[in-house]
């Protein structure tokens, strides 16, 4: 073996020169050695010599040259080389060793660096198939992300973290651009930087360089670094690839920042549903030139593009994802504010109806960014799935010992806290209740978690332990959004709720819908009463809206009209300033009338009684009879008279008069019914022009 090391020394370079002469013939491997810069190629030609000579090496054992050629068959794999070119040019390359050297060496020394040329090829054929591997294993795993996406930000983070797993993706990015039509990576891994979106890593590298002046991504076809993968990708909504940075034009202005992260190649994959114009662009990069261009790649990228590009648009339609794109370094920026003491909790009073007093406040959270304070609209969409329990864990620590400072003050009231509906798959949420409990020891009665139901809440057996765990350990909890389009009547009668949130846009007053929204909050509140449930609205905006609730059974309110989220320490002289606004207005005599949307509520209180009596047969019917035709009796007046609805007179009782005989003779569906409700809506607006309305809530709670 030493006397063909020897001879090998000599003609390895004649022997390399000859063999990619032959290569360039053949047509798949002339298309792979075309992507390369004569840098490149000339590289490669040396790792070719120095294989050569150390397959021949009698110091490297089996294991050595197996892990040798799987490197290289690995490489060979991702830049996609045909098998079949694969075994012949191992052919080639066998034949040109016996022509340059084999006159000077022995027969059984060729014939034992050719079997080594022939494990070598076993093994590299062996990588082939472990990529292919590879690539229907972050295929299943992208699979069950897409399925169980519940956030934007979450999906993100967790299938980057499935594709820099890949053996073909060297890096991996996902973004969006602004309005601007500036491109912004969201989250990102791999690389010679580290790349992570998520608060666990500081960024850096690639994603740090793009952002860089003179290194931006645009969108547009008429700027200056829009003609990139990115920019071509988002415009034709195409997959655009990069097949070398070093020898292709349109990228020379990120060539310098690929070469020092180490990537050679990309795939730019829109992400969008099909025919849709795309929502975001997913980078793949490959250490390689020629990445993600051979016909298993093309294949697999295709099938990802599919599966994300469904995923996506899912969240966009569920509003699963934020408005604007968040570049990573906020995103880190965010997290680690949420580690500091940058977390402030602000406290919305929630009103009970029944007594006009506040009990209850909100917890709601605030990252004070230098003189910025960040509402959760802003910020909450950013943050990765730690980023989250983070945020809850020490939000239910600074609204306990807040509440127990209110205690001290003479102030008993209870905290309610937003649960993300991750927790729901996380038992270190239930944890961290737990011990913030014990730690200000408060009664497990006064805390309630409001958990917002999303499509990714299926109620599966692992949710449903985890909210038992919530029961059993005391907590109340509440339905958010009520209405918001992921809940339903099945969800409603099995979740173990105590509260449910009326969502604020059931309640959205708004000219003629006025009647209707107050019909559909007083059957939601009937129906959480039958289920054992209580009911709150939120978003109240008026003293007209919060009397409406009042008398159509709401139990609790929240809005701008009862006070805004505030600091801790000003709750107190709020509600002490709302207590003496209540007495105050008790000592008044009343005499202002009820305003529109008030008599509008009794009027939904009184059609729903009416139609209910109407229902039964036989004696109800004889009832209304004698109500509408025959004499108002006391028994007959209290289940069928207006009451307060309209002052009493004869225009009153003419109108029961039609709407009763409407009812009779055509039904709630009839003209007779649609026209008699309308005349009496009418005569109810006429009157509120004709009384004085009511004063609006004093200043201190705007």
């Amino acid at each position: 073996m030493q006397t063909l090391i020897e001879a090998l020394q000599r003609t390895a370079d004649l022997v390399v020169n000859d063999f990619y002469e032959e290569l360039a013939r053949l047509p798949k491997s002339r298309r792979i050695l075309e992507m390369l810069s004569g840098e490149e190629l000339a590289h490669l030609k040396t790792r070719q010599m120095q294989n050569l000579l150390a397959l021949a090496q009698p110091s490297l054992t089996s294991q050595d040259r197996a892990e040798m050629a799987m490197r290289v068959g690995r490489i060979h794999a991702i830049v996609g080389l045909d098998k079949e070119e694969l075994v012949r040019s191992r052919g080639i390359l066998q034949e040109l060793v016996d022509k340059q050297i084999g006159r000077n060496v022995s027969r059984q020394a060729l014939s034992l660096y050719a079997r080594r040329l022939i494990a070598d090829t076993a093994w590299q054929l062996k990588a082939y198939q472990a990529v292919q591997d590879s690539q229907q294993e972050v295929l299943q795993r992208i699979t069950r992300i897409v399925w169980e996406a519940g956030s934007y930000t979450h999906f993100i983070d967790q299938v980057i973290a499935a594709l820099a797993a890949h053996d073909e993706v060297t890096a991996c990015a996902i973004g969006r651009p602004d309005a601007a039509g500036i491109f912004h990576f969201e989250a990102g891994a791999g690389g010679r930087g580290r790349l992570s979106g998520s608060s666990a890593d500081s960024g850096g590298g690639l994603l740090d360089a793009l952002g860089a002046e003179g290194h931006v991504i645009s969108v547009r076809a008429d700027h200056l670094c829009g003609q990139g993968a990115v920019g071509r990708a988002w415009r034709s909504g195409k997959a655009e690839r990069v097949v070398n940075y070093q020898t292709d034009p349109l990228v020379a202005r990120w060539r310098d920042v690929a070469a020092r992260e180490g990537l050679r190649s990309a795939v730019a994959l829109p992400l969008a549903a099909t025919g849709q114009p795309p929502i975001a662009i997913l980078m793949l990069y490959s250490a390689w030139p020629g990445g993600f261009v051979g016909p298993d790649q093309v294949a697999f990228v295709e099938l990802l593009q599919t599966l994300l590009g469904c995923a996506v648009a899912r969240l966009q339609t569920h509003e699963g994802m934020p408005g604007a794109a968040v570049p990573v370094s906020v995103r880190q920026h965010w997290a680690a504010l949420v580690r500091t003491g940058a977390l402030q909790m602000h406290y919305q009073p929630l009103l009970n109806l029944a007594t006009g007093r506040c009990g209850k406040v909100e917890a709601l959270a605030r990252l004070r960014d230098g003189e910025r304070l960040l509402m959760p609209d802003e910020f909450l969409f950013a943050l990765a799935s730690d980023d989250l329990l983070e945020l809850f864990a020490r939000g239910l620590h600074q609204a306990l010992a807040d509440r127990r400072q209110w205690l001290a003050a003479g102030h008993d009231l209870a905290v309610s806290i937003n649960l993300p509906p991750a927790a729901l798959n996380d038992i270190r949420y239930f944890e961290a209740a737990r011990e913030a409990l014990q730690t200000y020891a408060c009664p497990s009665a006064q805390l309630t978690l409001e958990v917002l139901e999303t499509e990714a809440f299926s109620m599966n057996e692992g949710q449903g332990s985890i909210l038992g765990k919530f029961r059993a350990l005391g907590v109340l909890l509440a339905q958010d959004d009520l209405g918001s389009g992921h809940s339903g009547l099945a969800r409603l009668r099995e979740l173990p709720f105590d509260w449910i949130k009326i969502d604020r846009e059931i309640a959205h007053l708004e000219g003629d819908t006025a009647l209707d929204a107050l019909r559909v909050v007083y059957q939601v509140t009937r129906l959480g009463h039958s289920l054992g449930k209580l009911v709150l609205a939120e978003g109240v905006d008026s003293a007209d809206l919060l009397a409406a609730l009042a008398i159509l059974g709401v139990d609790g309110a929240q809005g701008y009209v009862i006070a805004r989220p505030m600091p801790a320490a000003q709750l107190p002289g709020w509600i002490a300033a709302d207590e003496a606004h209540e007495a105050h207005e008790a000592r008044e005599a009343p005499g202002a009338r009820e305003s529109v949307l008030a008599r509008l509520a009794r009027f939904v209180v009184w059609e729903e009684r009416l139609l209910m009596i109407a229902a039964v047969p036989g004696a109800a019917r004889d009832l209304l009879k004698a109500a509408a035709f025959v004499a108002n009796t006391p028994l007959a007046e209290a289940l069928v008279g207006l009451g307060d609805v309209l002052p009493a007179g004869e225009a009153r009782e003419a109108l029961q008069r039609d709407l009763l005989r409407a009812l009779l003779d055509g039904g709630r569906e009839s003209d007779a019914w649609r026209a008699a409700r309308d005349r009496l809506t009418s005569a109810i607006a006429a009157t509120a022009h004709e009384t004085r309305t009511p004063e609006p809530m004093p200043s201190h709670t705007h």
